[in-house]
């Protein structure tokens, strides 16, 4: 039976990830030697100022120093990460233009049935980190965890309003997953961004909202918004009293979200071999690890090309059969 998404088949990713060597030649071989010998750009398709942006500006500058030539981020949102992404699945397959993208890359080929890439296009280098993403309401929301809002939501049909940062973000997969699983109606509203989140949550114009943990941070602390679940699998360190959703009985959001490097697909061996072990090894160093986990809330990762290809695919598996449950589609 033919899948649905040919172009991004298993053997493919893999294929994507681990490289083909016959492909590349001696020729582009020999030049990964020096590289790199001039600018490297990350493209990152998310506005500036989010806790991504702020993790690839220390990991460029480290890398900066370690390389002796500049890495610039280049900021291009739009799209749900596609304008980005396509900019870079054409790029000459060199080493110089990459990109950072969060889980939602793995998302796209099953929200749309048509990219203006391939997700085969793109090689998986390295993960920079692994996040995991809280669920929050504003402080008068009569509710504790996520069981008691899921009641609230059955008990107001459509009155929770559940705000987001797009449609088809990994936030409204999660939305959509709660009311279709439990039976529990809740109105979808997106946002352009964590920011304008966290206003209509403080302002009363929303009750409830996933976003990352950094942005709505001070006002956990102050009281005026509260966590009440956090996706992946296991309870946060610093927030033990918090269930995950799994223990709250929503199921498929007991793995993490990750911010991870990817190549144009031919890009040489060599090349994507030493991205992944420079910045592995810029992420190993014991300050700069405090300071994302302590300050950002995220867990750097040390990941070779053929493991985070593993993980790549393996979320494109995960999120598809997500995103059939729910039956979201953006085209």
């Amino acid at each position: 039976m033919q899948t649905p998404f040919p172009h991004v088949t298993r053997r493919r990713l893999l294929a994507a990830g681990a490289g083909l060597a016959a492909l590349h030649g001696s020729g582009a071989q020999a030049q990964a030697g020096d590289f790199p010998n001039r600018p490297v750009r990350i493209v990152l398709p998310f506005p500036p100022g989010t806790v991504n942006d702020a993790v690839l500006r220390l990991v460029g500058d480290e890398l900066g120093k370690r390389w002796k030539q500049p890495v610039v981020v280049d900021n291009r949102p739009g799209a749900s990460s596609i304008i980005g992404s396509d900019h870079v699945a054409k790029a000459a397959p060199d080493g110089y233009t990459l990109l950072a993208n969060i889980t939602l890359v793995v998302q796209n080929p099953a929200l749309r049935k048509k990219l203006p890439y391939a997700f085969s296009d793109l090689r998986a280098v390295t993960q920079f980190n692994r996040q995991q993403l809280p669920v929050f309401v504003r402080a008068d929301l009569p509710v504790q965890n996520v069981t008691q809002l899921l009641a609230l939501a059955r008990a107001q049909p459509n009155k929770i309003n559940f705000a987001t940062w797009g449609l088809g973000s990994t936030a409204h997969l999660l939305l959509e997953k709660m009311r279709v699983d439990n039976d529990a109606p809740m109105l979808h509203v997106p946002y352009k961004g964590g920011s304008d989140i966290i206003k209509a949550l403080l302002s009363g114009e929303a009750d409830v909202a996933v976003a990352d943990l950094l942005s709505p941070d001070a006002h956990f602390k102050s009281g005026k918004l509260r966590v009440i679940g956090v996706t992946g699998p296991v309870r946060l360190p610093n927030m033990p009293q918090v269930q995950t959703l799994q223990e709250a009985g929503v199921t498929g959001f007991d793995g993490y979200n990750w911010l991870g490097l990817f190549a144009p697909a031919r890009t040489p061996d060599a090349v994507v071999r030493r991205l992944s072990e420079d910045i592995n090894a810029v992420q190993a160093d014991p300050a700069l690890a405090r300071r994302f986990v302590e300050e950002m809330y995220v867990n750097p990762s040390t990941t070779t090309p053929e493991q985070f290809a593993q993980i790549v695919d393996r979320d494109l598996q995960t999120w598809t059969a997500v995103i059939r449950r729910v039956g979201v589609t953006l085209d």
